[in-house]
């Protein structure tokens, strides 16, 4: 067990107008904000797309949401939740090898996408402890690098909640958008409240995209299938070479771990 840390009075008073300092420069959210180890955003700006509009927000855990705080895929495979932020507390964010926080000073609202524990999964509850997917800034922020090199035929590797999907299709310089996605529960379960947000034409392939994009002609394909951030780097070298048809690949956090996507932020 890891030793206690006790505080002076005066510590803890620092740490306390140290808190209220950061809430009083909060600003507004945009898509361009740049990442810096501390953000402070002003809560009421941060709108993000509810796929299922009218789920009741909550911090409750995931396995103990009550009916109308949550969506679950006909299987019960994946459950969509919105988590409920509360003003004042800190979400971790991260560049790549670079760690900070992000505050707000309202209450905000996080979409979220989880997914059932596996045989092999050693945890408690039926749904496993960590998101697959939600729509934090440190999210946001690390999928945009992808987003802006997207052109012409673009590949999205990696259904999620859709957020790159969609930020791909607004972009003037994309003609086409082929999403890859493993699982057929997921596109058919998703896709459908995705697609009105689309503004360019869709093709999609279900299966591993392993095997599907080596067959795909693209300019650019944005993969994000990894378990966590900057994971892929080794996969999306391979995955380079063995797509002749690909003119370009970006996986997610890989780039910004090795420095060439400093200028993104």
């Amino acid at each position: 067990m890891a030793p206690s840390i006790r505080l002076s009075p005066a510590q803890q008073r620092a740490l306390a107008e140290r808190h209220r300092e950061r809430l009083r420069r909060c600003v507004p959210w945009s898509p361009a904000l740049r990442w810096k180890p501390e953000l402070e955003i002003q809560g009421s700006t941060y709108q993000v797309l509810e796929l299922w509009p009218g789920i009741a927000a909550s911090d409750a855990p995931v396995d103990q949401l009550e009916p109308g705080q949550f969506v679950d895929s006909p299987s019960r495979r994946f459950r969509y939740c919105v988590r409920l932020h509360r003003a004042g507390h800190t979400l971790l964010t991260w560049w790549g090898n670079q760690v900070g926080t992000v505050l707000f000073d309202t209450d905000v609202i996080i979409p979220a996408l989880y997914q059932a524990r596996g045989p092999d999964d050693p945890g408690t509850g039926y749904w496993g402890e960590t998101p697959w997917m939600s729509l934090t800034p440190a999210e946001l922020l690390t999928l945009r690098p992808g987003t802006r090199l997207a052109r012409g035929r673009t590949i999205v590797a990696g259904l999620g909640l859709g957020h790159q999907l969609i930020e791909v299709s607004r972009r003037i310089q994309v003609k086409r958008v082929i999403l890859v996605e493993l699982d057929q529960e997921l596109v058919d379960w998703i896709l459908p409240r995705i697609r009105p947000h689309l503004r360019k034409p869709l093709d999609v392939h279900v299966g591993d995209a392993y095997e599907i994009l080596p067959t795909l002609r693209a300019d650019v394909a944005l993969i994000d299938i990894f378990p966590g951030y900057g994971d892929g780097f080794r996969r999306v070298a391979e995955l380079a070479d063995e797509s002749p048809g690909i003119k370009r690949f970006w996986g997610w956090g890989t780039s910004e771990m090795t420095g060439r996507a400093q200028a993104d932020r």
